[in-house]
């Protein structure tokens, strides 16, 4: 069956796309997104597009233990059910999963959608009883269990790198009959965030005064290969102190000490190193940030839903994917590709896979330097917080290529 939008193809029913909706005006519905913490904030707009077409639904939402704390935040959901991942001990992992099952199978959901696709995640969509159990099928990528699920968007490999994650997520909203207004990823941040950050700056004697820019610079990512040196994070951080009168925090996550350490020790200038030890904590720090230098990670779609401006730097991933999003005026940097005989990767490359490619590596310390200037000279956080958490339409981030 033909139908849903532009480039993607209805598999299954969704009759509803066209006619009227068959759920209730209160439907119970469940959201499987169990990983990872930049996909799990971009969710945001999916949960309020559908908390606005039905303001008296039961919204669940499935998602790992480490990634609880990015939803917490999230006031368009009813319920955040945590899948035990990481837990020790057979007697809690077995405890956690039973709560799990008792969530999902407490009473019949209305809609499923299931954005892992694996069995897991499929076995929640069949306990959930729900009459519809949404998915989105890249073409290419293999689909087990098809009978899972009562309709699938199948999407073209170009869509995938062409459109945004969050207008990807959407599309299976619009499949439906739902609209899909909302793609801006917003983070309320509160007092309950801003004391702990404000706490710990202070402690690291990291507060900038008045008309000084707080730089914070996370050099990690999920994949070694997307991570661009950390000399020339060093760098870049040096010119800010030095043409900006910077503060500098190199903020290092779960299993990134040594990265953060390391761009630390090859500055110049003074620079201070914070671990953060929960999602809310960077939260709060994010938010008090004049801007965050980054790769492409999750902290990054932190920082843009909470509305601090980003410079992020990206490798053969697509950029317009997985672009941070809002009014902050973002801006992106990737080399030209394919790479060619510009390659760096010295035959450690593997092609077409984003996470084994060093191409991130050809960005120079120049463009990612005149980025970061054209950013800072463009107000304080102060100055920002008129804006911040607004939302306006667009993909709101100026994409650069840099000098092959």
């Amino acid at each position: 069956m033909s139908g849903g939008a532009k480039g993607s193809r209805v598999v299954g029913p969704a009759a509803h796309a066209a006619g009227g909706s068959p759920w209730a005006r209160t439907p119970r519905i469940l959201i499987v997104r169990r990983r990872y913490l930049g996909d799990t904030v971009l969710m945001q707009p999916f949960v309020r597009n559908l908390r606005e077409r039905w303001p008296g639904a039961w919204i669940s939402m499935v998602v790992d233990t480490p990634y609880v704390e990015a939803l917490a935040s999230v006031e368009e959901l009813d319920e955040i059910v945590e899948l035990p991942v990481g837990i020790p001990g057979l007697d809690e992992n077995l405890s956690r999963w039973k709560s799990v099952l008792g969530a999902v199978a407490a009473a019949p959901f209305d809609l499923a959608f299931d954005f892992q696709r694996n069995e897991r995640a499929q076995f929640l969509l069949l306990l959930s009883r729900a009459g519809t159990r949404a998915t989105l099928w890249p073409l290419g990528q293999p689909l087990r269990r098809r009978w899972a699920y009562t309709d699938v968007l199948e999407v073209t490999p170009e869509d995938v790198v062409a459109l945004h994650t969050v207008d990807l997520n959407n599309r299976l909203l619009e499949m439906l009959g739902v609209p899909a207004p909302h793609r801006i990823p917003i983070l309320p941040v509160s007092d309950e965030h801003r004391r702990p950050a404000r706490t710990i700056l202070e402690a690291h004697a990291a507060v900038a005064p008045p008309g000084q820019p707080l730089l914070m610079v996370h050099p990690g990512s999920g994949a070694p290969a997307r991570r661009w040196p950390p000399g020339r994070f060093a760098e870049v951080a040096d010119h800010a102190v030095e043409g900006h009168g910077a503060r500098v925090v190199v903020l290092s996550g779960p299993g990134e000490k040594d990265l953060a350490a390391t761009v630390v020790r090859e500055m110049r200038r003074s620079a201070v190193m914070i671990e953060t030890r929960s999602v809310p904590t960077l939260v709060g720090l994010l938010a008090e940030a004049d801007l965050l230098l980054c790769n492409d990670s999750g902290p990054m779609h932190i920082a843009a839903a909470v509305g601090t401006p980003v410079c992020a730097l990206y490798g053969a991933q697509s950029a317009v994917a997985w672009a941070p999003l809002g009014p902050a005026g973002h801006r992106t940097l990737q080399p030209s590709l394919p790479c060619g005989s510009a390659c760096i990767g010295d035959g450690a490359c593997v092609l077409g896979d984003p996470m084994r490619s060093l191409c991130v590596g050809r960005i120079s310390v120049d463009d990612v330097t005149r980025a970061v200037d054209a950013q800072l000279g463009a107000g304080s956080a102060s100055e920002r917080s008129v804006t911040r958490n607004t939302v306006r339409p667009g993909a709101d981030s100026t994409s650069i290529s840099p000098r092959s």
